[in-house]
């Protein structure tokens, strides 16, 4: 399959272009001419598990979407984007695979140390990507321009998750046993990124770490799913300053496993068993608990979710079958856009992409 980089259509995709500030290079042409700047497109990916595909869609035209393959085989479930580039854990086959989002193709695939488990990466910069390995109890700096990694930095119990602030990498450890079921409370690695070491560990009250983002108030939001069966997940508040918890929430049922954190002070947290609660990061009280939790188009459960750069809140339906769909909510929290994506949908994130020649 043929694939081109993103450009104006004459019928389908609307651009929305950003126009970045204007560089005047008069002196430079013999015309007076000035060098117009690059046209970008803010873009949304998801990643689907079973069939191991990205699909991408212009945030203005979400319906007109592209499907890149990631590999023959694998278990994907989390992803990095940051400019033009995706980074995506295979999950037991040990390895990051690098997609070029404007040309919707694959670019390398890096290897990561046998046995890795591959799932959880975060961007440190423009080109070292930070991988865990949960398998190995350790996450692994990968250089996805060069196609190469370093040397693996030892961190908690089954890393699965990775968040970059403030010149830091905070590593989810879920702190599970051999039968995948928590054996304590979980706990966060925090690496320095110029040095790439371990310089804390910060315990925290919930079990199975899965999820975290940074708030508008510079706090790290952190999801524990719990136990299975348990309906004991979390939700932790950790303090960037102290590195220490700085509260614990529970009451987030049975095992939550995404985050979005919203425009305002909300935090969105996604469950396969009941969909989307929303608790007020203000109040530190729930909007709606797992018993009102929003249902996406009907379906009291979700995968993943994310916001588009203009506020608007994404959900995946979780159909592990067929090909499925990521949805768009409007300011209600109805769906307002569905969105055609692979099989198995478990992972949404933004960036924005040149367009054009």
């Amino acid at each position: 399959m043929q694939h081109r980089p993103f450009q104006p259509s004459r019928t389908g995709w609307t651009l929305r272009t950003v126009w970045l500030s204007t560089l005047l290079l008069a002196a430079c042409f013999g015309d007076g001419t000035e060098a117009l700047p690059p046209e970008t497109a803010d873009v949304g990916v998801v990643l689907s598990s079973m069939d191991l595909s990205l699909t991408i869609f212009e945030v203005d035209n979400p319906t007109q979407t592209r499907l890149v393959g990631l590999a023959p085989t694998g278990s994907p479930v989390t992803l990095a984007v940051r400019g033009e580039l995706a980074a995506v854990p295979l999950g037991f086959v040990p390895a990051v695979a690098v997609v070029d989002l404007r040309e919707g193709v694959v670019l390398r695939t890096v290897a990561l140390p046998p046995g890795s488990g591959a799932t959880g990466a975060a961007f440190l910069n423009d080109s070292i990507v930070l991988a865990a390995n949960p398998s190995l109890n350790s996450v692994t700096p990968v250089n996805v321009l060069a196609g190469t990694s370093g040397e693996d930095i030892a961190v908690g119990r089954f890393p699965q998750a990775v968040v970059v602030e403030g010149g830091r990498a905070y590593v989810l450890n879920a702190e599970l046993d051999e039968f995948y079921s928590p054996d304590g409370a979980a706990t966060v690695s925090v690496i320095d990124i110029e040095s790439l070491t371990v310089t804390s560990t910060i315990k925290l009250s919930g079990e199975n770490a899965a999820a975290a983002a940074v708030g508008s108030d510079g706090l790290l939001y952190i999801v524990n799913s719990g136990s299975r069966g348990g309906a004991n997940g979390s939700l932790s508040v950790v303090s960037l300053t102290s590195l220490s918890e700085a509260g614990h929430h529970a009451g987030f049922g049975e095992f939550p496993g995404s985050l979005a954190l919203g425009p305002t002070s909300r935090a969105f947290v996604g469950s396969f068993s009941y969909g989307v609660a929303v608790w007020d990061t203000s109040l530190d009280a729930f909007t709606r608990g797992p018993a009102e939790a929003l249902a996406p188009g009907g379906v009291a459960s979700t995968l993943g979710l994310g916001f588009d750069g203009e506020g608007s809140l994404y959900t995946l339906t979780p159909d592990c079958q067929n090909p499925s769909t990521a949805n768009r909510h409007d300011a209600a929290y109805e769906v307002d856009v569905t969105i055609p994506v692979g099989i198995c949908p478990a992972a949404i994130a933004f960036t924005s992409v040149e367009v054009g020649n």
